[in-house]
């Protein structure tokens, strides 16, 4: 039984539908919304099939993602076998994949021979791979410590010969409380200078840090900048201090001089250093960094060094 009343009808057709209504009486009543496709309650089975029809796409979908699903899974497992078979092999692959100063650091660890070699030393491997054979070499530094060195043509190869402070021709010997190794970035410098502007093969580091300590350039902190400055007379040469700025640079190397630059923690130290500038082209600076083979093989941009120099002179003969 349907009753009229008068209900507050809502915008849209809700053709074939059953609805509750709640009146202002708070009572339920059933509406019937009449229509073309309005279906009676006896012939309300026969939708029935249809709507079973209509599960069954649906069912095949949950079927399907759930076949995806146990596939991720068994996926994940297998990875996670492979990874375990393999683990031993990679851990192999990896010991075998270490550096020679790696292996060479560890096996000090493990044997507790450290404290054969000065820590600084061993610091100076971490950072530089390239001193693997100096600091291997430190048991046996009394073949080289105070004797005689002479720098042949190989040595002076190129318009500014390129020495590594770490040779061991000299970086065992001493400069101030240090080694040259460790401290001797300045005289080192200095003698690269030297030898290409003066061509005298009797200077070299090692020399070169003597008279530095003995003019009184060596200092707790390293090398003192008066070193690139009033030391100079000394060694026949004149050095000046530049403003910083590339076309000094560049004016400077254009008059075949060398440039000496103390630099910042960056690209070439994590304390202080000095490395040596020796020319330019369209592509950069080409830089002797005595510290670094590599460095010194590269060419560095302006801006790139720029933010790591502290100070800088101009080196040239008198």
């Amino acid at each position: 039984i349907i009753r009229e009343k008068k209900i507050q009808e809502k915008e849209g057709e809700f053709m074939g539908q059953k609805a509750l209504q709640r009146t202002k009486n708070y009572d339920w009543e059933l509406q019937v919304i009449p229509g073309t496709y309005y279906i009676d309650f006896d012939q309300e089975d026969e939708c029935r099939p249809l709507r079973s029809r209509q599960r069954k796409p649906a069912a095949r979908r949950r079927k399907k993602k759930k076949s995806r699903r146990i596939g991720r899974i068994l996926a994940g497992a297998a990875a996670v076998y492979l990874l375990a078979v393999s683990l031993p092999a990679a851990g192999r692959a990896i010991s075998q994949g270490r550096t020679e100063s790696e292996r060479f650091l560890k096996q000090l660890e493990s044997e507790r021979t450290g404290e054969a070699y000065p820590e600084e030393l061993l610091e100076m491997l971490e950072k530089n791979e390239e001193a693997y054979d100096f600091v291997t070499g430190y048991p046996n530094r009394g073949e080289y410590m105070g004797k005689e060195i002479n720098l042949t043509a190989d040595d002076l190869a190129g318009q500014v010969p390129l020495l590594m402070q770490w040779d061991m021709r000299w970086g065992y010997d001493s400069y101030g409380q240090d080694m040259i190794a460790v401290a001797g970035c300045g005289p080192t410098c200095m003698t690269m200078a030297y030898l290409y502007l003066t061509g005298d093969t009797s200077m070299n580091p090692r020399n070169m840090a003597e008279y530095a300590c003995e003019s009184g350039f060596c200092t707790q902190a390293g090398t003192s900048w008066e070193f690139f400055t009033a030391g100079t007379a000394g060694l026949g040469l004149s050095g000046q201090e530049l403003p910083l700025g590339e076309t000094q640079i560049k004016n400077a190397l254009d008059q075949g001089n060398v440039v000496i630059l103390s630099m910042r923690p960056g690209d070439f130290t994590t304390t202080g250093h000095f490395i040596l500038l020796r020319g330019y082209d369209e592509k950069g600076f080409y830089v002797n960094d005595p510290n670094s083979r590599k460095n010194s093989g590269k060419q560095w941009s302006y801006d790139r060094i720029s933010g790591q120099i502290k100070c800088l002179w101009s080196i040239e003969k008198l």
